[in-house]
């Protein structure tokens, strides 16, 4: 079996891929793989495995060998499984991997904007803090969690891990959720966003959650609003974002995920990254080493199970 690795750097450097992989058969890795270069990588593989390189139609019909494409994600986005229905060529990806790494991340990004960390650091390390003479600084000031509303859009997996952490520190948690459930306050959208002191993304994209945060929606926030995203770039208004932070409407701002990724130049949060109240982080919530290593373990599990005749993590059936 010819397996081929199609965007390794992305997978970070230090993930085992050869452990896990190299037994199915002959293995080739690549670290990217461009446009110009997919249809011969391609043509003779008959799995690969790819982390954010997109499969439309077209690059489906150069893999005359493909049986099985193996996503190094839950999401799989990029991914047109209609095509891969008519080509005949399995889909799997792996759920619940990064539960733990994004939940950490996610509390990270929210205490740093919550704690102004960035901005207390810096007090110090300019030399401000020696040269005052004063013991103490709390401006900017902070407030503390307990007490405040935190709002979680998409209760999964990391939504729920993300909810526990949010209630050991004696937050509120609202929901929204295509379908409530018992035991969690859920509550529409445009109420998540009135109500919240602080709001997380963690939903996948579709056509419901595609620009759910809109530029409406971010004026039903409190002005003291921390918004986090972690879910994926286009689940908001990334201009009006921007917008929205310029003009102090709302409070901070963290995402570790956009539209384009890297975002060039010309997007609109490269007017506000070096803003204070800004962290912006490159799509690095899933990958701590763990998860890493437990993605590729079950990706080898998906490749085994494939090769057995039998069915794990399908996402095309």
């Amino acid at each position: 079996m010819l397996i081929k690795v199609l965007d390794s750097a992305s997978l970070g450097e230090d993930t085992p891929i050869k452990d896990y992989l190299s037994g199915f058969g002959e293995l080739q890795i690549y670290a990217n793989t461009t446009d110009c270069e997919m249809e011969e990588r391609i043509r003779d593989a008959e799995v690969i495995v790819l982390n954010k390189i997109k499969i439309t139609e077209r690059v489906l019909s150069y893999a005359k060998a493909l049986k099985l494409i193996c996503v190094f994600a839950t999401g799989y986005d990029n991914i047109d499984l209609n095509a891969a229905r008519r080509h005949g060529v399995a889909v799997c990806n792996v759920p619940a991997y990064s539960t733990e790494s994004v939940a950490q991340f996610t509390l990270s990004t929210v205490l740093a904007l919550a704690s102004h960390l960035f901005e207390y650091r810096r007090f110090v390390t300019d030399g401000e803090y020696t040269r005052l003479g004063v013991p103490n600084r709390l401006i900017p000031v902070y407030h503390e969690i307990a007490g405040k509303t935190w709002g979680i859009i998409g209760y999964g997996n990391i939504g729920k891990a993300v909810g526990r952490v949010a209630e050991s520190l004696g937050a509120r948690v609202i929901v929204n959720k295509r379908t409530p459930v018992d035991g969690v306050e859920c509550v529409d959208v445009d109420t998540l966003c009135r109500e919240s002191d602080i709001i997380t993304l963690h939903c996948p994209l579709n056509d419901g959650t595609r620009g759910i945060i809109s530029r409406e929606r971010l004026k039903l926030m409190k002005p003291e609003v921390i918004l986090v995203n972690e879910a994926r770039g286009a689940v908001l208004d990334e201009a009006a974002v921007a917008e929205a932070v310029r003009e102090g409407r709302i409070a901070a701002f963290g995402s570790d995920v956009y539209s384009t990724e890297p975002f060039c130049e010309s997007h609109p949060y490269t007017s506000i990254m070096k803003l204070d109240n800004v962290i912006l982080t490159p799509h690095a919530a899933w990958g701590s080493y763990e998860a890493r290593c437990r993605c590729i373990s079950v990706i080898a599990d998906n490749i085994s199970t494939f090769v057995d005749g039998k069915i794990l993590n399908r996402v095309d059936i």
